[in-house]
């Protein structure tokens, strides 16, 4: 594969990048400065300002007494983004629960084992609280719709246990709206509600949003199948995996391709570049 001049440079840059070593501290203390920066306003449009990124690799550098740039910072966050893609991936996951105050996705045993099973490197999300989940959430996300997925820990405990939720009943639908004795009832009163038939079509409706979520991308994965791919400079790979984060069908037909098809791709967004 023929890189020209300007790649070959980008290829330096990545390379770079990359060979900075964030340990854990140095995380949370760059999580925490960019988080402090959002909340001055210095992230318009949902993206950092430059000199952000500039003021953030010199806490680096002097706290930690080594080297940082801004081009390590913003190498930096394409590793949280990915991190936040998979949070966010498995709060919206079908029967997994969140516990907003403990911070925490909850799964009952049988599901948590079944998921790790399949997806073994996520199971340091589940079950456990994460680790600077609000400054993350300040940094590359956005509220969640919390809805059903503000399921407690507890919640979930009961339901695997066989505990189930109580369902309403016609009596108890009919006890908060009882009318007076003395009120004609109307119609819609007098005839009997059948439950049975809501609760089937609500089945049906939980069945098909169930289908949605576990056809949700990968992103984890898709990151593997890309840096798998080492015949392949890595800033490509980088750059590819970016672009495909970005563009989910498009993403979800390159994993469903074979190995030679996939390098054909990689192939072609090389040369839409130059």
């Amino acid at each position: 594969m023929e890189v020209n001049n300007v790649q070959k440079s980008q290829v330096v840059k990545e390379e770079k990048k990359a060979n900075f070593r964030w340990s854990k501290q140095m995380s949370k203390e760059l999580l925490q400065f960019l988080a402090e920066e959002v909340r001055k306003g210095n992230r318009p449009n949902n993206t950092f300002r430059t000199s952000s990124f500039i003021a953030a690799a010199k806490m680096i550098s002097e706290k930690f007494q080594t080297t940082c740039t801004a081009d390590h910072v913003e190498n930096h966050m394409r590793t949280v983004r990915t991190t936040w893609g998979i949070i966010s991936q498995l709060r919206g996951k079908s029967g997994f629960g969140w516990d907003d105050k403990l911070k925490m996705i909850a799964v009952s045993p049988n599901a948590y084992d079944a998921y790790v099973k399949q997806y073994p490197s996520h199971e340091k999300y589940l079950n456990k609280k994460i680790d600077m989940y609000e400054e993350i959430s300040i940094v590359v996300g956005k509220d969640m719709a919390r809805g059903n997925y503000s399921k407690t820990f507890g919640d979930i405990q009961n339901t695997s246990s066989g505990q189930t939720e109580t369902e309403p009943t016609k009596s108890d639908s009919v006890t908060s709206s009882e009318p007076r004795s003395h009120r004609k009832r109307s119609r819609a009163e007098e005839g009997e509600v059948d439950l049975d038939h809501i609760f089937t079509q609500l089945g049906e409706v939980v069945s098909a949003l169930k289908k949605i979520s576990d056809n949700q991308l990968d992103i984890e994965k898709l990151y593997e199948e890309i840096m798998r791919m080492d015949d392949v400079e890595e800033a490509v790979r980088v750059a590819a995996f970016d672009h495909l984060v970005e563009r989910e069908m498009l993403a979800k037909a390159f994993l469903t391709k074979s190995e030679p098809l996939r390098k054909r791709w990689l192939i072609n967004f090389v040369n839409s570049l130059t």
